[in-house]
């Protein structure tokens, strides 16, 4: 016959099991002692030590954030600094342009009127000119019609006079 194995094995209750417990929690708090509380101090650093490093990055990447968010407006600030410093100088040179188109039409004006001038003082010298010889053309003229020589300072400033009179050039 078979019998159970539970059956056949006798259970005593005696001194031995307080015996076995108490060495079970002696075992148990030398474990605890050597090997748990040690441990445990272990996890304890390496998880401080990870919240250290997540701190740590968390700070870093607000920091950079931080920076880039500086950054962008210095750079913001350069730009519009820049524009104004380019839109200066645009004024700047259409004010330079514009002083030199004036200066250069103020030179033509100035160099035209020299030139007017000449021309008429060049037209008055020969006008003078063609007086005289119209004048002296005249007085000979009026000598071969008179039969006899006009030559004299009195004549000569009423032939002048009449050529000039009559003319009409001015």
């Amino acid at each position: 016959m078979i019998y159970p194995i539970a059956a056949t094995i006798p259970i005593y209750l005696d001194l031995t099991i307080i015996v076995q417990v108490i060495l079970f929690l002696l075992f148990l708090a030398l474990l605890n002692v050597v090997f748990y509380q040690p441990l445990a101090k272990i996890f304890r650093e390496r998880d401080a030590r990870v919240e250290a490093g997540q701190r740590a990055a968390e700070e870093s990447r607000r920091l950079s954030e931080d920076t880039q968010c500086e950054v962008r407006s210095q750079l913001d600030a350069a730009r519009v600094e820049a524009q104004g410093v380019i839109g200066a100088a645009t004024k700047d040179a259409a004010a330079q342009r514009q002083a030199l188109m004036e200066q250069a039409q103020a030179q033509a004006n100035t160099l035209i009127e020299q030139a007017r001038q000449e021309i008429r003082s060049e037209r008055d010298a020969v006008l003078d000119q063609l007086r005289r010889e119209t004048s002296a053309l005249a007085i000979l003229v009026a000598s071969r019609v008179a039969g006899r020589p006009l030559d004299n300072a009195a004549n000569r400033e009423v032939a002048e006079s009449a050529v000039a009179a009559g003319s009409g050039i001015a």
